[in-house]
């Protein structure tokens, strides 16, 4: 079911978005699109509403209540599937397996490689990019009902995967990093009957930098895509903070100049960037740059301080080895929380000490560099309706702090109850510090945590807790059922798809178009939903955990909560659309018309 609205007037009459639904379902029951003269036909409209009343919101919400104009909208809604209900997640393995080269148990290959969602070939279901240090980086092309088709993209050493819309032609291109080397582009040419001929490899013009990790965002709102490069040399000290292949290392911000290439920025000469997360983290509007440092290098934090950017130190603690970012409104007040991964051993685990043995020898050789850095997980809480924003570690008092060697920690309402929960992947393989295990691996189980209000409690009943070496992951609906699946890359192992059969919650998915723009997906978006008198938000983001992406959208829970609800879309430029009279449990395609 499809429908198309437009902005009206405000105070104009219209029907419940339900209604409307059902009017648009008659009269084009059997066409998957709408045509323009199709749309011209359904007279029915999307209204802007003020979403002004939530009881109990924290002050972060107040700057999404503003009476400026609304931005006009077309929406398509999808209804959600029936999926199964088995009360917990369905473990399925994938055809693919990341394998380091030769039998190496290097610690720089027992890194691993990460995982990228999106529809690469606009069918409305997300596929699945999977890099691999050795074997072949891999499109798994979504059939429907989770069935996957492997199609090899290139062999080769990669790390990261990104779908993203580089070239604004509205198709998702892929992205790899390989460590040693710049960004590759994999343009998506919208034709081919497999993925080494819909995707031509191309060198990005003007970014240069070697990128170990990356994130894309629209930093300063100007309507195209950017890209921040990290590097990581844990191995290869001889090329820390030197030139490789001709290129910087360090934290590089690339800002696109309009059609003709990137202007870089170093931002910090020293790196070992296992993440970069691109969020408003001062809530301020405009897309800010996090990135997680291995190895005592201290994270970094620069905002956009109009058109410069500013290096900042709002966080009390940091992660020691921050092995992932992820950044969230846990508490659901309106402003974005931030989740760091370290190794710490989990509280619950004896035989730790045992096992850990060479890391921790290793460990107190290394100075710490400051007083904030701490050898475990950091969740940390921003205070909401700050001028300055500063943020409070809470991970210890909720739950979270001890995780074991944790790569990927992700956020996301995987119970569809109204609060985001959190799932982190764990494990690692290395001769020098677990020489004494079998096959020089530490195996530990991934961990899911059912976010209770003031803390995360684990939740091994969702059946996600695998012991296979998990190193990226991340999480989307990948059957169009409207709840959370996830996938994660593990390492010497088939990587594995949880499927989502909890059906404990209602959902909405959002996924936002800007065709006008070079930024045809919005990202750099940011969503707030008022259901009920209660407010959550959302950001459509391209990077997120450890070498990873999600898909450009966004996912809510509602739980047992009846009606409908209102949006308010804050768009990267800072323009606003308001959709109100919203039914749940539905996909949402909301496109920005140009003025």
């Amino acid at each position: 079911m499809n429908l198309v609205g437009c902005a009206v007037p405000s105070g104009a009459a219209h029907p419940p978005f339900s209604d409307r639904i059902s009017l648009v379902s008659k009269v084009l029951v059997s066409t998957r699109r709408f045509t323009p003269h199709l749309a011209a036909l359904v007279a029915l409209c999307v209204v802007g509403a003020s979403c002004s009343d939530s009881s109990g919101a924290g002050d972060g919400f107040a700057r999404f209540e503003s009476d400026q104009p609304a931005v006009d909208v077309t929406v398509e809604a999808t209804a959600h599937g029936a999926g199964a209900c088995s009360q917990s997640f369905v473990r399925h393995e994938l055809d693919h397996t990341t394998i380091g080269p030769g039998n190496t148990a290097s610690t720089f290959d027992g890194t691993g490689s990460g995982v990228s969602l999106g529809d690469l070939d606009g069918d409305g279901l997300d596929d699945i990019v999977l890099a691999n240090l050795s074997g072949e980086t891999q499109v798994l092309w979504n059939d429907g009902a989770l069935s996957f088709s492997a199609d090899p993209l290139l062999r080769g050493r990669f790390r990261q995967p990104a779908t993203v819309d580089v070239d604004g032609d509205g198709d998702l291109d892929i992205v790899l990093t390989s460590g040693v080397g710049p960004p590759v582009l994999f343009e998506n040419t919208g034709a081919g009957a497999d993925a080494s001929s819909r995707f031509v490899r191309q060198q990005i013009d003007g970014v240069d930098a070697v990128a170990y990790s990356m994130a894309w965002a629209d930093l300063g709102g100007d309507g195209d895509l950017d890209v921040v490069t990290g590097s990581y040399n844990a191995e290869l000290a001889i090329l820390r903070n030197s030139p490789v292949l001709g290129s910087d290392t360090g934290v590089v911000v690339h800002e696109s100049t309009g059609g003709d290439g990137y202007q870089a920025t170093r931002v910090a000469a020293e790196a070992q960037a296992l993440s970069v997360r691109l969020v408003d983290i001062n809530a301020d509007g405009r897309t800010d740059v996090l990135v997680g440092n291995d190895l005592a290098t201290a994270d970094g934090v620069w905002i956009d301080n109009n058109g410069g950017w500013l290096a900042v130190d709002p966080f009390s603690q940091t992660s020691f080895s921050t092995m992932s970012l992820d950044a969230a409104d846990v508490d659901n007040d309106g402003d974005l929380d931030v989740f760091s991964t370290d190794m710490k051993p989990r509280s619950d685990d004896p035989t730790a000490a045992e096992r850990y043995v060479e890391v921790d020898r290793d460990m107190a050789a290394i100075p710490i560099p400051d007083e904030i850095q701490q050898p475990e997980n950091v969740l940390s809480l921003g205070d909401p309706g700050e001028t300055d924003k500063t943020f409070t570690n809470s991970a210890a008092d909720q739950g979270v702090d001890a995780t074991g060697w944790s790569w990927s920690g992700l956020f996301g309402d995987l119970d569809s109850d109204g609060s985001q929960d959190l799932f982190v992947v764990t494990g690692m393989r290395s001769d020098n510090l677990f020489s004494a295990l079998p096959n020089d691996e530490l195996v530990e189980p991934n961990q899911a945590f059912r976010n209770g209000g003031n803390s995360f409690n684990p939740a091994p009943e969702w059946g996600i807790n695998d012991e296979v070496g998990g190193r990226g992951a991340a999480q989307g609906d990948l059957d169009n059922d409207g709840d959370l699946d996830i996938v994660v890359n593990n390492l010497g192992s088939p990587a594995t798809l949880f499927e989502n059969q909890l059906c404990q919650g209602r959902n909405l998915t959002i996924e936002l178009r800007w065709p006008a723009s070079a930024n045809s997906h919005a990202l750099s978006s940011t969503v707030v939903v008022n259901a009920g008198g209660s407010r959550q938000l959302r950001t459509i983001d391209q990077a997120r955990g450890y070498l990873s992406g999600a898909a450009p959208s966004a996912h809510l829970g509602f739980g047992d909560v009846d009606g409908t609800v209102a949006i308010v879309i804050e768009w990267p430029d800072g323009e606003r659309s308001e959709l109100d009279d919203v039914a749940l449990d539905h996909h949402l395609t909301v496109t920005r018309v140009a003025p």
